[in-house]
């Protein structure tokens, strides 16, 4: 990092790796709560796959990449994982809520019963 721009778009991408791991823990929990609950059931994951590219690019250059370099990735891989894990824990809230109200279809006949069979198309 040594020019004004690297340091300006290093923060920025630490900023959104923040950003997509926003959460709000269950229940009345706080924001801070949720987002360490995010960070930590991401992390592993993200180091892992981290670990794996600076390999990969080690071996294909020869040469270990920066470390501002690795963080980047870091926070890219990150990135990724936050949004797949936002959205999976957006869908299980939207499943758990919707189980919680569940509507019942009655079927109605010509005379208006209540009792009509439910073979009826």
């Amino acid at each position: 990092m040594q020019t004004l721009y690297e340091k300006i778009t290093f923060i920025l991408t630490g900023m959104v790796y923040v950003l997509f791991h926003l959460g709000k823990a269950p229940g009345n929990g706080s924001l801070a709560v949720g987002t360490v609950m995010a960070l930590l059931n991401t992390l592993p994951y993200e180091i892992a796959i981290t670990y794996l590219i600076v390999v990969f690019i080690r071996r294909t250059t020869g040469q270990r990449p920066p470390w501002d370099r690795i963080l980047r990735i870091f926070f890219t891989v990150g990135i990724i994982f936050g949004l797949i894990y936002g959205l999976y824990v957006r869908g299980a809230l939207e499943q758990e809520r919707q189980q919680g109200q569940q509507v019942t279809v009655v079927c109605c006949g010509q005379d208006d019963s209540r009792n009509a069979p439910w073979h009826w198309a």
